[in-house]
């Protein structure tokens, strides 16, 4: 279909639909003597949203649950009205990727805008009822993870996290950072979360924490080694850390499912970014690369190129 062909089709759908949507509207104003029916109003607009998804007509779908969900909040049905706020909130966010893939971009990104008002209003209905901190989270995450790592999707990150803090969204964080360049707060980040839990599990770390101590163990000396601090500004916690692999003799493996191989993997990359060996780092990176998942590759990469502008 055509831009033009695109567009004629809204035109035509958006007429139809204004035209179902101020019908609903009107049975919503207060008459003499007769209450407005919002139970039935509120049904209409949802059976109207479901026909602009089936459509593809996400913008007017994001309206039509917007406006059930007020109907919801005038009933006095919170989690309905959280529920209609959330499918209005993720309908605008399709509009707005859309809007992109299409390289229709509006000044006020008035879609993004519709989302963000959205979720953030779902998330104050959530914030206001006993027991829904864990929804509260997940849907701040959710409006995160949609702006992406931008200072706003930073901010709303950091929310979720401070409302329930869970690995993923602390991860998600971290790589954020890491994509903004600010290997500082990124480090923050992973020692808070090694912290955190070590201070939880204790001494017997099991399952999935193993996995991710291991994986924030080679990410820190990834960043330590980008950022070089100098002695005095290195915290004791993070000296340990790369004392590990400062030299080159046995030393028993301490971190949780890391490999022999990995161990001297690293050892020797710790070495050669002391000795400034840029050859042999350029020999490492092919041997490391098995070891690193797809963000420590780049770090990796990071890393290379700083000792190549030197």
């Amino acid at each position: 279909m055509s831009f033009l062909d695109q567009n004629n089709r809204y035109s035509v759908e958006g007429s139809d639909f204004l035209s179902k949507y101020h019908s609903i509207s009107n049975k919503l104003k207060k008459r003499f003597l007769r209450k407005p029916n919002v139970s039935e109003a509120s049904d209409q607009f949802e059976v109207l949203a479901l026909n602009c998804e089936q459509k593809d007509l996400n913008q007017y779908a994001g309206w039509c649950w917007l406006s059930a969900a007020r109907c919801q909040g005038t009933l006095g049905n919170s989690i309905s009205e959280v529920n209609l706020l959330t499918k209005a909130g993720r309908q605008f966010l399709k509009a707005n990727k859309k809007n992109d893939e299409l390289g229709c971009l509006s000044i006020n990104q008035e879609d993004l805008q519709a989302a963000i008002n959205a979720f953030n209003h779902a998330i104050t209905r959530c914030n206001n009822e006993d027991g829904y901190s864990i929804m509260s989270a997940s849907l701040t995450m959710e409006l995160a993870m949609a702006l992406g790592a931008s200072s706003e999707g930073v901010d709303y990150l950091c929310k979720a996290i401070y409302t329930h803090p869970t690995v993923q969204a602390i991860n998600l964080l971290v790589t954020y950072y890491i994509k903004q360049g600010d290997y500082v707060s990124a480090l923050q980040v992973l020692t808070e979360l090694v912290e955190m839990i070590e201070n939880h599990v204790g001494i017997r770390i099991i399952g999935n924490y193993k996995n991710v101590l291991h994986r924030c163990e080679i990410s820190r000396v990834l960043l330590l080694l980008i950022l070089r601090p100098t002695p005095k500004k290195l915290a004791p916690s993070l000296a340990q850390v790369l004392e590990k692999y400062a030299w080159a003799e046995d030393t028993p493996l301490a971190v949780p499912n890391m490999t022999e191989d990995e161990m001297l993997l690293l050892q020797s990359l710790v070495l050669a970014c002391q000795s400034r060996d840029y050859e042999a780092l350029l020999e490492l990176e092919m041997e490391l690369w098995s070891f690193f998942d797809t963000e420590q590759k780049e770090l990796l990469r990071k890393l290379i190129q700083t000792f190549n502008k030197e």
